[in-house]
């Protein structure tokens, strides 16, 4: 079982084991904007937010075999994406990556002992 002090030696040694194997991605999240002049409703913009990840394209997939995460069945070029705890992905729409767009299909929290990161499935739009 682990024990308090185990859960906080993994939590300090995370940036150490995920070191050299992040990538850079763009984060797109709906932001309100001005009111529109004319009618005075609200406006919707778009933020942006570069962030660093694990990405982890699925093998099992171009394999053939049939893979289920999350009650959601994967598809060639869906790719698992691991976030730091502290990244919030509330009004994300979109992730670019290498100017491929991708949405979230499936958000998991994971961690050994108590959560320290959010695994999810993103998928390829057209």
């Amino acid at each position: 079982m682990l024990t308090q002090s185990d859960i906080e030696f993994i939590k300090a040694n995370r940036a150490e084991i995920t070191q050299n194997r992040t990538d850079s991605i763009t984060l797109v999240r709906m932001v309100a904007g001005e009111p529109d002049p004319y009618t005075g409703e609200p406006t919707v913009g778009e933020s942006t937010e570069l962030i660093d990840v694990i990405w982890k394209e699925y093998s099992t997939v171009a394999n053939g075999e049939r893979s289920v995460i999350n009650g959601v069945e994967l598809i060639a070029g869906d790719v698992q994406v691991t976030f730091e705890l502290t990244v919030d992905l509330l009004n994300v729409i979109r992730i670019e990556k290498n100017d491929v767009n991708y949405s979230i299909v499936t958000v998991d929290e994971k961690g050994l002992g108590e959560v320290n990161r959010r695994e999810c499935v993103v998928r390829r739009l057209t």
